[in-house]
């Protein structure tokens, strides 16, 4: 599981392979998860599907609840959405399975699917009608593909039922202390540095070749707006009071209680290669380490 959250999935599946070969210790219905998830963190589609067969085939495992939304996250993750849904709606044991529903429905996010996402979102609304995540999900996706007022009408019914968003924050240690930030933060004593640091980095990792990923505002504001708010990012935040606040060379060690949004991923790449620093940002998915522009993630997130 630390192979694969790590996104060393190669590591992972021969790890798997010498349990296996070794004969001394059975893989079990938790073994497979931790080798699927370690194949959908790496985008190892065909290598994944290949041991969901083998669980009943060869090691006399009945495939469960979480071992198909698995499989519809492998699929979902590497941007094969139409066939995660088609799995779905093939396999009987996944009509009623949220998680597998919610994976679905993050696929939809990440690869922008509008059509599926609705799908996904009314099975999980009706399900588990009182999680906000299910709403946001769909509200940004909505956003993304500029209709707004789906979006708006997704928050609007959130708001009737009392659903409430949990807010993204990043944190940092420095020192003896954690230092948390809200996406815009305005109250840390170092806000007006940060804000101004961003700034400047951003201009010169447009002159390198990065392009703000405006679709992750989710808000209906002019470009250059969207620029400013994806500067006010927590992540983002937390990476620039790493940077400012540690020695050159010291790896910047951040953490998020959400999952890290594409311009933010993006965004810490050239801030890794332009700065010379590790950065190793731990979201609610995965860990990731960006290193001279690159990420161990390989974009599988």
């Amino acid at each position: 599981m630390a192979y694969g959250m790590h996104g060393n999935g190669e590591e992972a599946l021969q790890l798997f392979k010498d349990m296996v070969a070794g004969g001394e210790v059975k893989p079990t219905d938790v073994t497979f998860i931790a080798i699927f998830a370690a194949c959908s963190h790496s985008g190892m589609v065909d290598e994944g599907l290949h041991l969901f067969q083998s669980m009943k085939e060869e090691h006399d495992i009945e495939p469960g609840p979480d071992h198909y939304a698995c499989v519809v996250d492998l699929l979902g993750r590497a941007g094969q959405v139409e066939r995660a849904y088609e799995f779905i709606n093939t396999t009987p044991s996944c009509f009623d399975n949220i998680g597998a529903w919610s994976s679905l429905l993050g696929a939809c996010r990440l690869h922008q699917n509008v059509k599926i996402g609705e799908i996904a979102a009314q099975h999980l609304i009706k399900l588990q009608p009182n999680v906000a995540s299910h709403y946001v999900l769909l509200s940004n996706i909505y956003s993304s593909a500029g209709l707004w007022d789906r979006a708006t009408d997704v928050r609007r019914k959130m708001k009737e039922i009392g659903v409430k968003k949990e807010p993204g924050c990043s944190w940092i240690v420095h020192g003896d202390e954690i230092h948390k930030f809200l996406a815009g933060d305005l109250m840390h004593p170092q806000s007006e540095k940060l804000h101004d640091f961003l700034d400047t980095l951003s201009e010169r990792m447009k002159k390198e070749g990065y392009v703000p990923d405006t679709s992750c505002v989710l808000h209906n504001v002019e470009e250059d707006e969207k620029e400013a708010l994806l500067c006010g990012h927590s992540e983002k935040l937390a990476i620039a009071f790493g940077i400012l606040n540690s020695p050159p060379g010291t790896t910047i060690r951040v953490a998020k209680n959400l999952r890290v949004c594409n311009d933010c991923h993006a965004a810490a790449k050239f801030i890794s290669k332009l700065m010379d620093r590790e950065i190793i940002l731990r979201d609610v998915r995965r860990f990731h380490h960006f290193k001279n522009g690159t990420c161990s993630c390989g974009d599988y997130w």
